[in-house]
């Protein structure tokens, strides 16, 4: 899978902004399309109105599919960004006790996977949760020295985790019995901690036929950490470990050192990569190659490439602040298959 998550881009285009390739605006999912995607990463939050609530997702779904690029679904279960360091609860299930949380995310899951069904869109990838390392859906652990115990995790965490997930899954399948799960964590460094994750996920009875990763090389304090060579060691290893397959469900590579906010350190140099539009062109060619080449790994994602009018991810977009594709949008393109002489 070559894929993206752009999911801001319905915002944008409500804002008026646009996008161009070669030099000729078009459709942002048709140019997506054109340089090479084939799978949309659609993020899902559990109010109906509102930005990645069910009706914006569903329309960011058809607008994938309609441009020929499958879409795939993340059920946050969360009404706002959850992520490592934050997996609150949702305020619908607030006051709700553990075994009730439970049934309302089953239900749940159940009525948003017939949703897009009745829309009209397939899908058959889900991914439950968003960088669930330290809990899911306000089952989570705040204490850092207590997050790297695996005996905490497994007894305090992970064991109230799996059910909420299970629930999930278990909706999803009353529509989609054939449905395929990620469980998709932050920490790519760490393959050890995210291998006994998921071994306690199905030890627990939990379907996870994708490990999940989030894979920014620039934000990683240790230079080792930052290579591809790096990375394909952590997913020969997960691989090893799981027999399954590994997908990279967010990354990115900037194109410029000094940017600000949020992510204002995600610029630490990498080895043969400059931090400029020609260093983040090279950086994508070179990590989709690897990507194609190993067996191991189903699929990359780049994570808001359309997202250019924000201070803290417009170095990390693939257009320009006018919205003109960078050198790196070419970097999606899957060369073209090998001929080889006939001997007829």
């Amino acid at each position: 899978m070559t894929g993206v998550d752009a999911n801001y881009s319905l915002d944008m285009h409500s804002r008026g902004k646009a996008w161009s390739a070669d030099g000729k605006a078009d459709d942002l999912f048709a140019i997506l399309h054109r340089a090479g995607v084939d799978t949309f990463r659609v993020r899902l939050w559990t109010d109906d109105e509102g930005m990645n609530g069910l009706n914006y997702a569903t329309e960011v779904a058809k607008r994938a599919q309609a441009a020929g690029i499958k879409p795939y679904l993340v059920i946050f279960l969360s009404e706002n960004w959850s992520d490592m360091v934050k997996q609150p609860v949702p305020a619908i299930w607030k006051d709700l006790d553990y075994d009730g949380k439970v049934k309302a995310v089953e239900a749940y899951a159940e009525r948003v996977t017939k949703h897009f069904a009745d829309a009209g869109v397939k899908i058959d990838l889900f991914e439950i949760g968003n960088e669930i390392d330290f809990g899911i859906c306000g089952e989570f652990e705040e204490e850092w020295p207590k997050r790297v115990s695996l005996d905490y995790m497994r007894a305090k965490i992970w064991a109230r985790m799996a059910p909420i997930i299970l629930a999930a899954e278990n909706g999803v399948k009353k529509v989609r019995p054939e449905a395929k799960f990620i469980l998709h964590l932050a920490r790519w460094s760490e393959a050890a901690y995210c291998t006994a994750f998921w071994q306690a996920m199905l030890a627990a009875g939990v379907q996870m036929d994708y490990a999940g990763l989030s894979y920014f090389p620039t934000s990683a304090a240790e230079p080792k950490e930052r290579s591809l060579p790096f990375l394909l060691t952590q997913v020969d290893s997960i691989y090893i470990k799981l027999n399954r397959p590994v997908i990279i469900c967010e990354s990115g590579y900037p194109s410029e050192p000094k940017f600000s906010g949020q992510f204002a350190d995600w610029n630490k140099p990498i080895d043969g990569y400059t931090l400029d539009p020609a260093g983040q062109a090279k950086w994508l060619s070179d990590y989709f190659a690897a990507a194609r080449d190993d067996h191991e790994l189903a699929g990359v994602f780049y994570w808001s490439p359309e997202w250019y009018d924000s201070e803290m991810w417009s170095a990390f977009a693939l257009f320009d602040s006018k919205g003109n594709a960078k050198p790196a949008l070419r970097s999606l393109e899957q060369p073209p298959p090998t001929t080889r002489p006939s001997n007829n």
